[in-house]
């Protein structure tokens, strides 16, 4: 039913869990990305530009390198996965489930929460497959 899986994860990772069982009941493919917020990219207000640069190119660094550890972990346990390279906000999750051609999203709630936990109602009206979101504990 699920062939492939949009897997948009938060720090915490706590979904994990839920997602490997759901890639297991329906043999599919977990295609897995992370949304760079807005909070990543502003400055705070006693930062230089360039430490601000600086942090933001560290955060972005520890992301991929646990996307790309969170796929060793899914592979390790038999699941076929795979990251997704694809630099974005939620305004552009639509652009990254049409080109991966997902039949399925599974958002980390910690995702939504520099928009107060809602999903844009623009997104949710083009979306071409369920989504599901998770709720971080």
């Amino acid at each position: 039913m699920f062939d492939r899986v949009l897997y948009v994860t938060s720090q915490k990772q706590d979904e994990k869990g839920f997602v490997m069982d759901l890639a297991r009941e329906h043999n599919s493919t977990v295609l897995m990305t992370a949304l760079i917020t807005k909070t990543c990219r502003s400055r705070l207000p006693t930062e230089s530009l360039t430490r601000s640069e600086v942090r933001r190119e560290e955060e972005e660094r520890r992301c991929w390198e646990d996307l790309y550890a969170l796929e060793q972990e899914f592979k390790a346990a038999g699941i076929r996965s795979s990251v997704v390279v694809h630099e974005s906000d939620l305004d552009g999750l639509l652009s990254v489930v049409t080109s991966t051609h997902c039949n399925l999203v599974v958002l980390a709630a910690g995702v939504l929460a520099d928009r107060n936990y809602v999903i844009p109602e623009e997104l949710l009206a083009n979306l071409p497959c369920p989504i599901i979101v998770t709720q971080s504990g």
